[in-house]
Formats: structure tokens, sequence, C-alpha cells
């Protein structure tokens, strides 16, 4: 049995050795690099918008012309050109078009429309409340009405506006801001610029350093950051100049400034008006207070809340906010992407 047991252990180990610098990782964390998750991926958001609309360039018909017309794609699908007669839209004896449906003007639908394929609007597009959509791509800015569904897709090459008590579904993306109302439940979000009403600007660099928080003792540097075992909580009005890896709960107080990124096993709570420059990562939660800022990504295993007025990156650093549950307060600004597993919401 020795010899059996020997070559046991030899085999097991020689199957484990790639998976230590794992486990030491999992149970001693060391990293603190920023996640570079919005150059990866953000291009993706608006992957089936722009093949709906490559499909369009290549099966509408040059029968179509640019006036007002109902007839078939190249490949069968029914459609409907409006642009002569705005009105034709709400002529109809019914709110449900089972077609796709082209807009070729600007346009200010009364709402309770029900759009059971695509609808594609060259212009500028107002739609009104109680609509539903299977997906709907904007060439110009685009406003949906209150209690807004969307069960596929949402893009606007210009700006999205959304009414309240909507929900969104799949991806939604605009090139230039996504301005959401209360009560608008969504999955994913990207663009320049996202916000729970009106957008938030970064906050200015504070007019004088502030004084310098000494760590606690049994701080020790671990390459380019100093790890602390335990619970961290910085006063209000102070700034650390270093990155930090936290074992247990970190907090921040009023106005406090952390010069770089930060990670924790537990919570991460910032108070009103704090702020950190580089990224966020949380085993359990991130909670912003007002006005606080996180200049790179806000990663979270369960949720993130951002508070009145808090921003996450700037137009210059596009970042994430990444969680299984993600809430925005009024004012909350995003500068890049929102990614929540099982569902984000304003309130």
């Amino acid at each position: 049995m020795l010899p059996f047991l020997a070559l046991l252990a030899v085999t097991l180990l020689w199957f484990l050795l790639p998976l230590i610098p794992a486990l030491r990782e999992l149970y001693r964390p060391t990293d603190i690099a920023p996640l570079k998750v919005v150059d990866r991926s953000s291009g993706h958001v608006a992957y089936f918008a722009r093949n709906f609309k490559q499909y369009l360039e290549r099966a509408l018909p040059v029968e179509a012309g640019a006036g007002d017309y109902s007839g078939r794609m190249l490949e069968g699908t029914e459609f409907m050109r409006v642009n002569l007669r705005p009105t034709a839209i709400t002529e109809a004896e019914q709110r449900t078009h089972n077609r796709i449906v082209v807009f070729d003007t600007p346009l200010t639908l009364e709402g309770r429309e029900t759009f059971l394929l695509e609808v594609y609007a060259r212009a500028a597009m107002v739609f009104g409340p109680r609509t539903v959509f299977r997906a709907v791509y904007g060439e110009h800015d685009l406003v949906l009405g209150e209690e807004t569904q969307v069960l596929r897709w949402t893009h606007a090459t210009g700006k999205l506006t959304v009414g309240a008590h909507s929900e969104l579904r799949g991806r939604v993306s605009s090139d230039a801001a996504v301005q959401l109302g209360s009560d608008v439940g969504f999955e994913r979000i990207g663009a320049p610029v996202i916000s729970a009403g009106a957008a938030q600007e970064p906050p200015p660099p504070p007019p004088s350093a502030p004084q310098a928080y000494r760590l606690p003792e049994g701080a020790r540097e671990v390459g380019d950051h100093v790890r602390i075992e335990g619970d961290l909580a910085i006063p209000e009005g102070v700034q650390v100049t270093t990155s930090l890896v936290v074992a247990g709960r970190l907090r921040l107080g009023l106005g406090a400034i952390v010069n770089g990124s930060v990670k924790a096993h537990r919570e991460i709570v910032l108070g009103d008006e704090a702020q950190i420059t580089g990224s966020v990562v949380s085993r359990t939660r991130i909670t912003m207070g007002q006005a606080a800022w996180i200049g790179g990504s806000a990663i979270a295993e369960r949720s993130v809340r951002l508070g009145k007025d808090a921003v996450v990156g700037s137009p210059t650093q596009p970042a994430t906010v990444a969680a299984t549950d993600v809430e925005l307060v009024n004012g909350a600004t995003v500068y890049g992407q929102i990614s929540a597993m099982r569902g984000a919401r304003t309130l």
C-alpha cells in the first residue's frame, strides 16, 4: 500500500500544482489592477442593433423609394415605410403592427402602440406612453414615453430618453447619451454617459490637498498597494495616497479621498462626496453616498448602489458598473456601461 499511496500523493500534487497561484489568490488576494472591462466589451452592447441596420440596407427593395410604401422585404418580411403621410401609422384600424415599420420623418405618436417586429426611425422620434416594442433603432434622438416596454434591444445614434416606469429588456445603447426616468428597469446599457435624470459631471479636484491619513498599525505594503487585515474606516476629509486591499469591510467618511484603486472582501461604503480615483472591487456590495465619485470601474459580486448625484467614470475615462443587482438614485451617472445579471433599476 505504501508505494500506491506515495504514487497517489505525487499524482494529486502534480494535478494541483497549476492551481496553487489561484488558490493562494483566493484566500489571500493581492491583485489591485483596474479592470479594463469597457475596452473589451462596450462595442458588443449595440451588436444586434447594428446587425439589424445592415439587414435593412440589404433587404429594403429599391422600388420602396423615399415616400410612403407598404410591401415585403427581399426575403419576404412585411414592412411599412412612413414619410409623406405621418398619420398613416395612427390611422391603422388597430394599434398592433405585425410588420417592420420604417419612419423617415420626425413624428410624435400618441402611445399605446404595439410593434411586433422591429422599428427603424431615420428621423428624431417621440413615442407616447405604454408603447410596446420588439426592438427599436433610432438614427437620431429617440424618446420613449412612460411605461414603455422593449422586449429585445434598443439603440439610438443620438440621445435616448426613457420615460418613467419603463422596462428595457436585452441590450440598450446610444452613441450619445441615455437618460432614464424614475423606476426604469433594465439589464445592460452602454453609452458615453448614462444617467438617472439629469447627468452629473465628475467632481473637480479639491482646492487644496487634504490631510494625509496614516493607515493603522499592521498595514503592510505588497507591491503597489497596501493590505489591511480586518475592517478599515477612513475618517472624513482625509486622503490616502495608495491603493488598498482590505480583508474586511471598508468605509470612507464624508469627503475622504483614496488616490488609487480599492478591493475589499466585504462591503465598500463611500460616504457623501467621498472619492476613489481608481477602480473599486468588492466581494459583496458597493454603496455610494450623495455626490460620491469612483474614477474607474465599480465591480461587486452582489450589488452596487449609486446615491443621489453619484458618478462612476468620466468623459475621458469610461468605466463599467457590474453586479448582480444595480440601483441608481436620481442624478446617478455612469460614463461607460452598466451590466446587471439579475437586473438594474432607477429609484
